[in-house]
């Protein structure tokens, strides 16, 4: 009798809903302009143990990098930018430094 009961009860549809989430690209950065924009070393070595002697921001932003979409995004431009400028700040500082001579005797004339 138990089988008939249950088989006497009609299926109850379910009602999917699709839920709406707004893709955030642009973070709401809580710095100034020119926060925003100080030196950041990001793309150092080790620097999951050199995070705690980075700037305040710096560390702010690699906290939140997986908070959504917009701050991962913040976190790897900070990343290129740290490569970027350290190249072309290891390459001046190499050209400053490092000994070089011009030769001018082919433009000497007597």
């Amino acid at each position: 009798m138990a089988d008939k009961q249950d088989g006497d009860q009609k299926p109850i549809p379910t009602v999917l809903k699709h839920i709406v989430r707004r893709r955030e690209t642009s973070p709401d950065m809580p710095f100034s302009f020119q926060v925003n924009h100080l030196p950041c070393d990001m793309d150092s070595f080790l620097r999951t143990k050199l995070i705690r002697y980075f700037p305040n921001h710096c560390i702010w932003i690699y906290n939140n990098k997986y908070t959504h979409e917009g701050f991962y995004r913040v976190y790897k431009i900070y990343q290129l930018e740290a490569f970027f400028f350290g190249q072309y700040y290891e390459r001046l500082k190499r050209y400053e430094i490092d000994p070089h001579a011009f030769d001018y005797s082919s433009e000497v004339k007597s």
